[in-house]
């Protein structure tokens, strides 16, 4: 920063903690400290008209959530400098991720009063256009969008872009992992991105010595390789001026700026909070000593460009708008039950749309006709002819990946190890040599920040693939992948589209160590808005990776890591999809239908050409949704169902498929259904992994044993 308009006042007492120097623009009385910025006068008088905006919207949110007319409501009183004076910084076409206290932020940056109101009012949010508004949508997860904000960072940096992501959290973020993730990512891709953290001193309780033991916020920057600067956050123009810098930088390709903004709410941390639990009335006091808005409006008096008519001229117009806003959204009505199915999926899943109508008729409402091009169709396998080539699984998804990205220079292949190596199992080998280094990304050792970045880069347009290494390594970005990956469509209501791909080696069966044989496909079936896919063959794998590669929703690919050399096949060399959400009939039977997916299917094949009953062996490929048609149609015909899994049994696939055959099948079935899954304990250390596996004697006595049933 410059001295010339700036002053790094001394150290101070800031909540009981000796911190460093704070920069700051003008003192709590208005006057400047220093050399006159020479900003625009009509700049600063947006500053401070925003900031009253912002005030009075919150008071009044304040006052409908205490009268019941709003949900839940975290305020901002007290941190409109760190708001509006950041947010006045940025372009137009700049992007911001807000936390959940970001009002100040939201309606600088233009987004509609009865937009905003909506949200907190626990409203659909169909006019919350992130792309419009260049504004995220409310983040509830703690610091869980700063890898987004970094993500979206680095694809508009591969295009080549003059944007600059801002995002914001607050101190007790800085605790989380994704503080970490998006930080660290950040400062190895030199992603334009500015980091605001408003330290109001208390992650609601806990106060700022007990979130961390280092002396500044700001500091920890240093350790991510780029400058970190803390601020008076109760000056609206040292703010401004702090981001504008950090914008600058970003711009001029210079990487990312942490900005601590050292500031204080004055009301509690939500509407459910009580402060005077743990803060003291004088406390608050000396702080309301320093208010941003009085600051602001005392040094424009003293530069003779306020008056006491132009204040209560602003006073009713901001007082206005916010009724305005009230009003309107008061008067919305709310929308038919059938909104609440929409937009989880770009088509509405058929059985979704079955459990509405079961839900309208056990309330004898009338059913609500869906437009079948709202519903997910799922089409017929097309296998094309001419050449093809003997390939492995690794060697047919390698060859998916590869002319996905020939076809669309959007997809962004990312992981640990995926670029040099071509990942442990060398599924990705050779991409980076075809792309390059920005297309195939070799990240830091960090899950969460490698499906946090993907969401951000899918939400700038991109088709990001993030590699997990092995199954028991998704653990650490379950966080994104359940709490964003698979909400933004319907967060957003359809405005914004995640299509990311999630790649990871499934299942057990290579004696690995404990956390590389997991199979976890039944936490992303439950997971709402995530499609769940597991090939089985090599043709299969290139068609159906193919075809969440040109999908609008997100995708966890489950890669049986005991298929991927087991076997060879022919495979077509041009590019090809086959249908997600449909079944495949591997092998014919009039006796009993064998239902399974992944790892399983040569055991089942095995076990059926082993014994004398005439079993039909289903692969169901997609986890979720999966193919209820194929496999009700085959109970009907053989009467007899079991079901074949890896995993432990408990919640899995197997108890999934079973009860919606127990439901619409029962008078079909000629015997109980009989399951054939793992032990519901941790999978074995690997001297032992056959103790648990299921082999072929296995599923031979599962169907002995549905057949004398």
């Amino acid at each position: 920063m410059g001295d010339g308009w700036g002053w790094w006042a001394p150290a101070r007492k800031y909540g009981g903690s000796e911190l460093e120097t704070t920069l700051q623009v003008i003192d709590p009385q208005g006057r400047l400290i220093g050399e006159d910025p020479g900003l625009d006068a009509e700049l600063y008088q947006r500053m401070y008209r925003n900031m009253v905006l912002s005030r009075e919207l919150d008071r009044r949110m304040l006052a409908l959530q205490r009268q019941g007319r709003i949900g839940t409501y975290a305020m901002l009183e007290g941190q409109e400098a760190v708001q509006i004076g950041s947010a006045l910084a940025l372009d137009p076409d700049d992007f911001v991720f807000p936390s959940y206290r970001e009002h100040g932020v939201q309606v600088t940056r233009g987004l509609p009063i009865e937009v905003l109101l909506a949200y907190w009012k626990g409203l659909p949010n169909g006019r919350w256009d992130m792309e419009k508004y260049r504004t995220g949508i409310v983040s509830v997860p703690i610091a869980s969008q700063l890898p987004h904000a970094v993500g979206y960072s680095y694809v508009t940096k591969l295009r080549g872009e003059n944007t600059v992501t801002a995002v914001y959290f607050g101190d007790g973020a800085t605790s989380e992992v994704d503080f970490h993730s998006g930080m660290n990512f950040a400062g190895v891709w030199k992603t334009p991105t500015v980091f605001i953290c408003a330290n109001n001193l208390y992650a609601i309780s806990v106060p700022y010595e007990k979130q961390t033991a280092a002396e500044t916020i700001a500091q920890k920057a240093g350790a991510y390789g780029f400058e970190g600067i803390r601020v008076d956050g109760m000056d609206a123009v040292a703010m401004f001026l702090a981001t504008q810098q950090a914008v600058a930088r970003a711009r001029n390709g210079d990487g990312p700026t942490l900005i601590e903004a050292m500031t204080y709410r004055y009301g509690p941390h939500a509407t459910a909070d009580d402060p005077t639990l743990y803060r003291s009335r004088e406390e608050e006091e000396s702080w309301r000593q320093r208010d941003p808005i009085e600051r602001v409006r005392l040094f424009l008096e003293q530069r003779d460009e306020w008056d006491d008519a132009v204040e209560e001229k602003v006073t009713m117009e901001t007082s206005d708008l916010v009724a305005a806003a009230i009003t309107e959204i008061e008067a919305q009505p709310l929308p038919e039950r059938d909104d609440a199915i929409r937009h989880g999926f770009h088509r509405i899943p058929a059985h979704v749309v079955d459990q509405l109508h079961d839900m309208q008729r056990s309330h004898s409402e009338p059913l609500t006709h869906i437009d079948p091009n709202e519903i997910w169709t799922i089409g017929q396998d097309a296998i094309p002819g001419g050449p093809a080539r003997s390939m492995t699984m690794a060697e047919a998804i390698n060859a998916a990946l590869h002319q996905s990205m020939e076809r669309d220079p959007s997809v962004i292949v990312l992981g640990e190890d995926v670029g040099l190596t071509g990942g442990v199992f060398r599924v990705t080998e050779g991409l980076q040599q075809s792309f390059g280094q920005d297309r195939v990304i070799d990240t830091p050792l960090n899950e969460s920040g490698i499906v946090g970045s993907a969401v951000g880069m899918a939400l700038a347009g991109a088709r990001p693939v993030a590699e997990i290494q092995f199954d028991g390594f998704v653990y650490p970005a379950f966080d994104q992948i359940v709490s964003h990956l698979g909400r933004y469509r319907f967060r957003t209501r359809g405005n914004s589209e995640v299509p990311v791909v999630v790649r990871f080696p499934n299942g057990a069966g290579i004696g690995a160590h404990e956390h590389h044989c997991d199979s976890p496909e039944a936490y992303f079936v439950h997971a709402p808005g995530l499609v769940v896919v597991c090939p089985s063959t090599p043709i299969d794998a290139k068609g159906l990776l193919a075809s969440a590669l040109v999908g609008h929703d997100p995708v966890i690919f489950l890669e049986p890591k005991v298929l991927y050399r087991a076997g060879r096949e022919d495979v077509p060399l041009e590019h090809y999809t086959l249908p997600i959400g449909r079944a495949r009939v591997r092998r014919e039977g009039a006796d009993l239908t064998l239902v399974t997916y992944g790892g399983m299917v040569p055991v089942a094949l095995e076990a059926a050409n082993r014994v004398e009953t005439s079993v039909e062996v289903i692969d169901l490929r997609t986890l979720f949704p999966w193919d209820r048609e194929t496999v009700l149609d085959s109970v009907k015909k053989t009467g007899r169902l079991l079901l074949v899994q890896e995993p432990q049994g408990s919640a899995g696939v197997a108890a999934e498929v079973a009860a919606v055959v127990a439901e619409r099948a029962l008078y079909d079935l000629q015997a109980p259904i009989v399951r054939v899954t793992g032990f519901d304990v941790p999978w074995p250390q690997f001297a032992i992994e056959t103790h648990a596996l299921i082999d072929v004697d296995r599923v031979v006595s599962g169907i002995n044993e549905a057949m004398a049933g």
